[in-house]
């Protein structure tokens, strides 16, 4: 891995995470923030294992710093950006981004649902049955909102920020 290399992952990890302090939107127990915009950037960049590090080091450095809900919240961030991210970039490299924009917001969704049956009975101590009522009223409405308003930004942004950070040969 080169210098610069990984500069831009600490860059990209840093600047990801500060738009999640940020501009942090809290809806019950879940929230909206923007940093799968910032870390789809730089896995588009840099490719998509390093997206999934970029990942990793985001959802790390939340869990240490501003998170009350410990190795679970880590886990749930961490699978909820790498299955959001990876389709976004497989498709973009097959000029495709709104196309990967719906799979990953779907694949997203479809992951959370599946661990949210086991994590948020735990989480919330809460029974099975409210734990369906909440994936059906809030957690996959919120989710499919969420992935589509950042896919709606990573359209809007992802080509002339790619453009530019190309252009400065980061």
């Amino acid at each position: 891995m080169t210098t610069k290399k990984l500069t831009f992952i600490a860059l990209i990890s840093c600047i990801s995470y500060l738009t999640m302090v940020v501009f942090k939107i809290p809806v019950y127990f879940l929230s909206y923030e923007i940093k799968d915009v910032i870390i789809t950037i730089g896995a588009i960049y840099l490719g998509i294992k390093y997206g999934i590090l970029i990942s990793f080091i985001v959802a790390l450095i939340e869990m240490i710093t501003i998170s009350d809900s410990g190795i679970i919240g880590f886990l749930m961030n961490f699978l909820s950006t790498i299955f959001y991210v990876t389709p976004i970039v497989y498709f973009y490299n097959k000029k495709a981004l709104l196309k990967g924009i719906i799979i990953g917001t779907i694949c997203m969704s479809l992951v959370m649902f599946v661990f949210n049956i086991f994590i948020t009975p735990l989480y919330l101590k809460i029974e099975l049955k409210e734990t369906v009522k909440l994936l059906f009223t809030l957690i996959t409405p919120f989710n499919i909102i969420k992935g589509s308003l950042n896919g709606i930004l990573i359209f809007i942004i992802s080509k002339p920020l790619l453009k530019a950070i190309q252009k400065s040969n980061i």
